[in-house]
This record gives C-alpha cells, sequence and structure tokens, in this order.
C-alpha cells in the first residue's frame, strides 16, 4: 500500500523542487548568456580589420613627384576638351545642343580625357589635380594673381601669411621630396590651372 505523505511535507517537497528549477533554470540561462557574450565577443575581435601599414593607393600620401607631370598633360588633355565643348556650344542649334556643350565643359566631363592622357583611372587622376591644384593654389607667388603695388605692407604681410598657412595645411600629408619637385614649377602649373578654369568658363557662356 503506497502510503500518503502529510500535505505540509508535500508542501514543503514541491516548494523544494520549484527553488531547485528556478536555480537550474538561472544557471542555464546565465552561460547560455555567458556563452553568447564570448560568440559576440569573437566574432567582433574576427570582424576588426588588421591595421595597415602601407597608405592607401588614392590618398595624398601616395603621390609621387611623377604625379606633376601626370596632373600636367591631364590639364593639356583637358584644356582640349573643353575648347571642343565651347566649340559646340557656339554650333549650337536647339537648348539641347547648347546644354550638352555647357554639361562637357565642366570638370567632371573633361576628368576621362586627363586621366587617359596621365595614364591613371579616373579616381587617381581625381586626387592629383585636386591635390595639386590646392597646393600650386598656395605655393605660387601671389603677385602673380594681383597686383599688390598699391596694398599696404602689412596688408601683404598678412595675405603672405596666409598662403603660408594654407600652404601648411594642403602639403601636411604630402611627401617632402614631392613638395620640393611642385616649388619650381608652381608658378607654371598655377598659370595652366586658371587658363583651364577661364575656359571652362567661356566653354559654359558664363566667361568672356
Amino acid at each position: 500500500m503506497i502510503q500518503l505523505l502529510p500535505a505540509r511535507t508535500v508542501v514543503r517537497l514541491l516548494a523544494a523542487a520549484t527553488v531547485v528549477a528556478a536555480c537550474s533554470r538561472s544557471e542555464q540561462a546565465d552561460t547560455a548568456d555567458s556563452a553568447a557574450a564570448a560568440v559576440d565577443t569573437a566574432a567582433s575581435t574576427t570582424a576588426a580589420p588588421a591595421p595597415s601599414s602601407n597608405p592607401s593607393a588614392n590618398t595624398p600620401a601616395s603621390l609621387t613627384a611623377d604625379d606633376i607631370d601626370r596632373w600636367q598633360k591631364g590639364m593639356d588633355a583637358e584644356l582640349e576638351a573643353v575648347k571642343k565643348a565651347g566649340a559646340d556650344l557656339k554650333a549650337a542649334k536647339t537648348s539641347s545642343d547648347t546644354m550638352s556643350a555647357m554639361m562637357a565643359a565642366n570638370d567632371m566631363s573633361t576628368r576621362a580625357a586627363g586621366a587617359k592622357a596621365a595614364s591613371v583611372d579616373e579616381e587617381r587622376y581625381q586626387l592629383i589635380r585636386t591635390t595639386l591644384s590646392s597646393v600650386v593654389g598656395q605655393m605660387a607667388p601671389i603677385e602673380q594673381e594681383m597686383d599688390v603695388s598699391t596694398l599696404p605692407a602689412a596688408s601683404v604681410a598678412e595675405l603672405k601669411k596666409g598662403r603660408e598657412a594654407g600652404l601648411a595645411q594642403a602639403t601636411a600629408e604630402l611627401s617632402p621630396a614631392l613638395v620640393e619637385a611642385l616649388k619650381p614649377r608652381a608658378a607654371a602649373l598655377r598659370k595652366q590651372d586658371l587658363t583651364l578654369t577661364g575656359e571652362r568658363l567661356k566653354a559654359s557662356g558664363i566667361g568672356k
């Protein structure tokens, strides 16, 4: 015969079983949480890219003195493309022709021609021309772009000081060899760059 336990004893046993089960579930949950955290940490560690010791191929730091000649050749080719766009603008018969010619003269449209002449891809050429244009804009003599003879000496000194600060910022990521190679050519490159800009304006119907 099965002996029935007193009701009070049954209640105590059920309560103890509940506590044990709760503790077991808590331990399992803690274990699961710990495991998930470990997996997450491992995944983060695995996914984190290792720092590269080499500069990217398309950063200012990657430019060399050879890129000066590439830029010069690119500007020559862009100028030809701009002149063609200007001729097309003059010959335009419709508003569509006019718009197409004006668009063909902008720097994004002539970039392909410049890149081809420079023997680099368009992304690389864009880096070359924007970086070097900024540098020579600060490096070329200020007298090349404005008549400072009528300005007070203090004003001229302030302008030159601003140029020096701009140049330091523009060359911060460049190699010393590239900066030195640019110095004797800065005036001529700046003139060529400004000429190209002026021709763009004319080809777009803005400049004269």
